[in-house]
């Protein structure tokens, strides 16, 4: 980060490497899969932007936060339903394994139960690993409400999954 706020553009390249992967997710939690990649794309123009605002602390969550402002503006914008669609395409794909598809389907069927900062929540913990202070900043809330975000989440998921599982 300091080498990008020194000028060196091509340490952008770097930062993306390092942070795609929880911009995207973090993008596709609020608004699918179409759009993340746009915010991903966006997201990183900012920072190269906005690099002189950065305070040196936590370069993650300074980014997360740009990639979630442009998410939450984005779904203001388009003012529809969020729709997750597939996670990634060979996630989903038919010709690996079908009971890794299956089970697939069906935690995606489970996401959609949750609001929008649940999965949020669920996203940044469980799939990038984030400790909940560090997403406590990235959305804005006091790292108790994170907890309790990720504690509903996490227990509406499991009620879910046993349901399905009960209707086998």
């Amino acid at each position: 980060m300091q080498n990008l706020k020194n000028g060196d553009i091509d340490a952008l390249k770097g930062i993306y490497t390092i942070m795609n992967k929880s911009v995207y997710l973090l993008a596709y939690s609020i608004l699918g899969s179409e759009k993340a990649k746009d915010i991903l794309q966006e997201t990183f123009i900012k920072v190269a932007q906005n690099i002189k605002s950065y305070k040196a602390n936590n370069a993650s969550a300074w980014i997360c936060k740009i990639a979630r402002n442009l998410s939450y503006t984005e779904y203001t914008k388009s003012k529809r339903t969020v729709s997750i669609e597939v996670f990634e395409e060979n996630l989903f794909d038919k010709n690996n394994n079908e009971n890794l598809w299956i089970e697939n389907i069906l935690l995606r069927d489970a996401i959609l139960t949750l609001d929008i900062l649940e999965r949020e929540a669920v996203i940044l913990f469980a799939l990038d690993k984030y400790k909940h202070r560090e997403i406590a900043k990235i959305l804005d809330k006091p790292v108790g409400t994170v907890k309790w975000l990720y504690s509903r989440a996490i227990k509406k998921l499991k009620k879910y999954m046993e349901e399905k599982n009960n209707d086998n």
